[in-house]
This record gives C-alpha cells, sequence and structure tokens, in this order.
C-alpha cells in the first residue's frame, strides 16, 4: 500500500479547471477542441507535498506526463531569481534602488545578444521594485548582467533547480528549459520563506501485513537568506 500526500478534492479541482480553461482559450483563439495541452502542480509551501498533478488534458492517460517531463523555456518565470541575487550579495541592492532600462548589447563569439521589452520601448531610471512588477527584459538584464552570471546560476541551483543551466545571458531572461514540477520546486523555496524543501508526492509504502517497506521523511534545507526572500516576497506581493 502506498500513501500519499495528493488531495482528492484539489486533485479534481485542477483536472476540472485544465479542461474548463484550455475549452475557454481555444475557442477564443478559434482552434479546433482539444488543441491545447497544459499541466498543473500544486504543492504545500511549507510542507513540500505534492497535493495535486495533472499531467495533461486527459488525466487518466497513461503516458506521457507533462507536469514530470515536458521541458518549456520559462521565461519570465525565471526573474525571481535574478533580482533575489542582486538582493542577497554581501553589499545588496535595495527595492528603491535606480536601475537603467535603456539600450545595450553584450558582445558573444556566436553573435551580439540586445535584449528588448515585450512593449518595444525603454524606460530609462526604474526602481528595483518597480523593474520586477513591470517585468522589464532590459533593466532585468542589465541587473543579472552586473550581478554576475555564475550568482544568478548559483541561487538557481539553491532554489531547486537540479537541472544543469547553460550560463548565458539569455538566462536572465527566461531562456532555460524546466519541467513544471522543478518551476513549483524553485517557488515553493521563496514561498518557504528560504526553506528549501524537496517536493514530495509520497510518505510511505507498506506490505500486506501492515510492515513499512519506505518511507519519504521531511527534510528541510535553509538555503536562501531569510532576508533577501522577504523582500523579494514584499516585491512580488
Amino acid at each position: 500500500m502506498v500513501f500519499t500526500t495528493l488531495d482528492p478534492l484539489i486533485q479534481l479541482q485542477a483536472e476540472r479547471s485544465i479542461q474548463k480553461s484550455l475549452d475557454r482559450i481555444e475557442l477564443n483563439l478559434g482552434l479546433p477542441a482539444g488543441t491545447l495541452e497544459a499541466a498543473v502542480v500544486v504543492a504545500g509551501s511549507e510542507s513540500g507535498e505534492v497535493q495535486a498533478i495533472v499531467g495533461g488534458r486527459d488525466p487518466r492517460y497513461p503516458g506521457f506526463n507533462r507536469a514530470l517531463e515536458t521541458r518549456r523555456p520559462i521565461g519570465s518565470l525565471i526573474k525571481p531569481a535574478v533580482y533575489l541575487t542582486a538582493l542577497k550579495q554581501s553589499d545588496p541592492r535595495t527595492l528603491v534602488d535606480m536601475l537603467e532600462d535603456s539600450p545595450f548589447t553584450v558582445e558573444l563569439t556566436t553573435g551580439d545578444w540586445s535584449p528588448e521589452n515585450y512593449d518595444k520601448t525603454f524606460h530609462g531610471q526604474v526602481r528595483l521594485i518597480d523593474s520586477l512588477l513591470n517585468s522589464y527584459n532590459v533593466s532585468t538584464a542589465r541587473l543579472g548582467m552586473e550581478t554576475g552570471l555564475k550568482k544568478v546560476h548559483k541561487t538557481l541551483k539553491e532554489m531547486g533547480v537540479s537541472r544543469d543551466v547553460n550560463r548565458y545571458p539569455s538566462m536572465l531572461l527566461g531562456a532555460v528549459d524546466l519541467p513544471p514540477i522543478e518551476v513549483a520546486q524553485m517557488y515553493q523555496t521563496i514561498a518557504g520563506n528560504g526553506y528549501r524543501i524537496p517536493l514530495r508526492a509520497i510518505l510511505s509504502v507498506i506490505d500486506p501485513q501492515g510492515e513499512s517497506l519506505q518511507r519519504y521523511p521531511l527534510t528541510i534545507d535553509q538555503t536562501l537568506s531569510s532576508d533577501s526572500d522577504y523582500l523579494l516576497q514584499v516585491a512580488l506581493h
């Protein structure tokens, strides 16, 4: 017998949410029914327990699980790691520090890299907190380059990214392929006040006689400064 952390009510809600949301998006975009797919991971911030996981539109499909196996560029989901890195340095940035949101170019052996904002405009001097809440690409990339790619990469590892991430400037804007479960792990560490708790869906396994075969105890590791993590939470709220 396997004891899991899954909550049947939350699981059902997640499955229904995916189906309703995809149906609505397809209708709004004029796409054929069943065109789009999605995945969901719901986990407790203080326990790391996975309460629901949905691998696709058909939750009973026994094959490919998108929540665990689909790797896609995570885009702006990576930006909190950039700001957190700047906030936790020995000479840290503050939420009201000014950043420059203006054109710049990084020269690479593979060609130049010049980030742009989504709205195709530049915003001059912006506060760090405003750059994050408006998800400005250029000021974020500037901050990441000034802080250092190696340091941002280290923060990603501390947040729970287990796979290797190439330290290219485009990493700062989310040119990193991760599955949903790993992104959930990143944000669990943020929501957990800097304490990383490996996500788990199984509590224990027992045999027919009730003897324990395997237990999966809670493990907690403080990998981020609580002070800098608190500031990031304030900005994200």
